[in-house]
């Protein structure tokens, strides 16, 4: 018995040896999706196909997006069919929307902010197989968190703007004339300052942009380059004969006030609205030099000619709503109003002037202001002046001289709450950093060419939750090089105030004014 099963085991061994194999098996190719892409090609392409589409200014944006799919055996797609998927809720349920069309047609409406967030699917019906793609098309508000950036010569001048400046995987992109960029057309030629208000007044806020020219101003929406109103709609009728106004400052949220080649002062909260300074018996016959104003609304003015400092608390005026083009009557209780006696010693400012007025950073000027002075002699005193934003103005001030302080003519200053009791200040194409504590001068940075012009992103606390990265600790340098053109070194400093990183924007003619757009408040 064992023999015959050795004997059958040998046979199969054998045959199977000798079998050829004919290859009798049956194949069925099968159609497959291998790739599909679509066009327009999406800004970012990931897990999520994205696309981003600055918001349009006048017209509505229409873009229609189509799949191109590649199959390994058909030539047409009358075999797939095609979904978009769009979902919402509603009183707290999913619903599901679906387009079947190959192509989508989305519109993205003038100034407002848009966004779809579609699922393509695409299914083979010959064989069953589907694709899927999730994309979003969305709006971003041009222009928030970039800097604005006024240069040219006189009559040439143009407004330019450089974006992308937040994250490191941003691409930069620097516009040279934004206004012709979107309305082909030139204008500002003859401006020579910039001032930012992120709120109008109106509910939901819109941040505004005044462009000062010598014979003329203009508010306009930054986000869409829309000159709201013009010189003759924003002043007084009792502003005669027509100012020429010059510079203006901001409390970085809802006031600003400006200054006339004549030293007089125009303030500003809400929708455009400029009104002349109510003044008082001791202050009527000002004549402003410098100013400077704080977050909480105290604006603090240098009287060069009467040699006094003078403050305005601007918040003590209503914040103006009214769209109308009827100029509204002024309202305003604030007055220009001496500081009190014994701030100062008597004979303080006889015999020194002020240089510049900056924000305050000591323990206690947070919501005051530093000023640096320099004396008949050549010396410098620094004096940090604190407001406590409540209605009882002074709350401390400190003189203390600086030795080793040294500045020229063209020095330019800045200061930022984040680094307390410290001074950034150029001569020439360097930058230092004076530390009041120790008196000490570090030197920082080089540049080649004339620093024309120093300014952080902000200079006091700023809400870091509308996306403008580390705005207390990035230090901007307008620079004017041998050829007159004009670029901006941005530091990215340490907490200490060394150096970290330079990022710098060229392709600038020579550099009149920067602002840069912080709030972000636009939804």
């Amino acid at each position: 018995m064992k023999n015959i099963i050795l004997y059958i085991v040998m046979i199969t061994f054998i045959l199977s040896g000798c079998y050829e194999d004919k290859g009798n098996y049956d194949y069925c190719e099968v159609n497959n999706l291998d790739s599909i892409y679509f066009l327009p090609k999406p800004t970012e392409e990931s897990e999520i196909f994205s696309y981003k589409y600055r918001q349009p200014s006048l017209d509505t944006l229409v873009v229609t997006y189509s799949p191109v799919v590649c199959q390994s055996m058909e030539e047409h797609d009358e075999n797939i069919e095609y979904q978009w998927i769009f979902s919402r809720e509603i009183e707290d349920e999913v619903v599901y929307d679906t387009v079947f069309a190959k192509e989508l047609t989305l519109k993205f409406p003038p100034k407002e902010k848009t966004s779809y967030s579609p699922l393509f699917r695409a299914i083979d019906h010959t064989t069953g197989i589907e694709y899927y793609r999730n994309l979003e098309m969305s709006t971003i508000i041009p222009f928030v968190n970039s800097w604005f950036v006024l240069h040219g010569n006189f009559g040439d001048r143009k407004l330019g703007v450089v974006e992308g400046i937040n994250k490191e995987d941003e691409n930069i992109n620097i516009i040279g004339d934004v206004y012709k960029e979107i309305w082909n057309r030139r204008r500002f030629l003859n401006a020579n300052a910039l001032l930012y208000i992120p709120h109008d007044g109106r509910a939901p806020a819109v941040e505004h942009l005044f462009v000062i020219e010598r014979d003329s101003l203009s508010y306009m929406h930054p986000f869409d380059m829309v000159v709201f109103k013009k010189f003759e709609l924003l002043m007084p009728k009792e502003a005669l004969p027509r100012p020429r106004l010059v510079y203006g400052v901001s409390n970085e949220e809802d006031a600003g006030m400006l200054m006339d080649e004549d030293g007089q002062l125009y303030w500003t909260r809400g929708c455009g609205w400029l009104f002349k300074v109510k003044t008082d018996n001791f202050t009527q016959n000002y004549v402003a030099d410098k100013m400077f104003m704080t977050k909480s609304g105290y604006v603090t003015i240098w009287d060069k000619v009467n040699r006094q400092f003078m403050y305005y608390y601007i918040l003590q005026n209503r914040l103006i709503r009214s769209d109308s083009e009827i100029h509204p009557d002024d309202k305003g209780r604030a007055k220009l109003t001496l500081f009190d006696e014994g701030v100062f010693k008597e004979d303080e400012w006889k015999k020194q002037d002020v240089l510049f007025m900056v924000q305050g950073n000591s323990s206690i000027s947070e919501k005051g202001i530093l000023v640096i002075a320099r004396d008949d002699n050549g010396n410098y005193n620094i004096y940090q002046i604190g407001y406590d934003g409540w209605g009882d103005i002074f709350i401390e001030t400190t003189k203390t001289s600086a030795p080793k302080m040294h500045l020229d003519e063209d020095s330019q200053v800045a200061t930022s709450i984040a680094f307390k009791d410290q001074i950034f200040y150029t001569r020439g194409n360097k930058l230092y950093l004076y530390n009041i504590a120790s008196g000490e001068e570090i030197y920082l940075y080089k540049v080649n060419g004339l620093i024309t012009k120093l300014k952080f992103r902000c200079d006091r606390w700023y809400d870091e939750g509308y996306g403008t990265i580390d705005a207390n600790n990035r230090l901007a340098l307008v620079v004017k090089g041998s050829d007159g053109r004009g670029g901006i070194h941005e530091l990215f400093l340490s907490i200490g105030g060394d150096v970290d990183k330079v990022s710098v924007y060229s392709d600038f003619d020579e550099i009149q004014d920067i602002i840069f757009s912080k709030s972000g408040m636009l939804r």
